[in-house]
């Protein structure tokens, strides 16, 4: 008898380990999906990002905060693509993506305060932050409305981002990404 119960547990104790060990390795890659997914579509928008340094409504801006980017891009790739005003920011613990198609009935191109259109691109996210190159050091901010006569976008675009994903034995399996991304092209 008592042998029975030793094997049993024994037999607990792996199947447990082996099953924390498959929630872990899922946790995991469900991350690296998520994570895969966002620098693509950053990689993708934010290289077409385009600034026109004209004065009046058509005037195209780049701005970025530590937490947010807003920015011009065509919506689809090839010649001939419509524009779209894209903001991508973190709203609790998801990071959105805000999307205002621009056409012929668009009276300016200047961005309106806050994020309209916006949905979820990624979700279990802790930590969202862009800096940007200049060619010398790294800023928190770049903001092309201040650039008047000399507007230029940044030479790179660095992002960190933190997500998490489920709870193995009370932990978040959790992990950081940094990408830079070159915008020249």
């Amino acid at each position: 008898m008592v042998i029975m119960v030793v094997v049993f547990v024994g037999g607990l104790l792996i199947f447990s380990g082996i099953s924390l060990r498959i929630s872990r390795q899922s946790a995991e890659k469900t991350i690296s999906q998520q994570a895969d997914d966002l620098t693509v579509f950053l990689r993708s928008k934010l290289k077409e990002a385009i600034i026109r340094d004209i004065p009046g409504p058509f005037r195209i801006d780049f701005v970025g905060t530590e937490t947010s980017i807003k920015f011009i891009a065509p919506y689809s790739s090839g010649n001939g693509s419509d524009l779209g005003k894209y903001g991508i920011y973190l709203s609790g613990n998801e990071i959105k993506v805000s999307f205002e198609r621009i056409d012929e009935k668009t009276k300016t191109y200047s961005f309106e305060k806050g994020f309209t259109g916006s949905q979820m691109l990624v979700e279990n996210v802790r930590t969202l932050q862009f800096s940007y190159w200049d060619g010398g050091t790294w800023r928190k901010l770049w903001n092309t409305e201040e650039q008047i006569d000399c507007a230029e976008l940044p030479s790179k675009i660095r992002v960190f981002f933190v997500i998490y994903e489920g709870n193995i034995e009370g932990k978040k399996i959790e992990k950081g990404f940094n990408e830079e991304i070159w915008m020249a092209q």
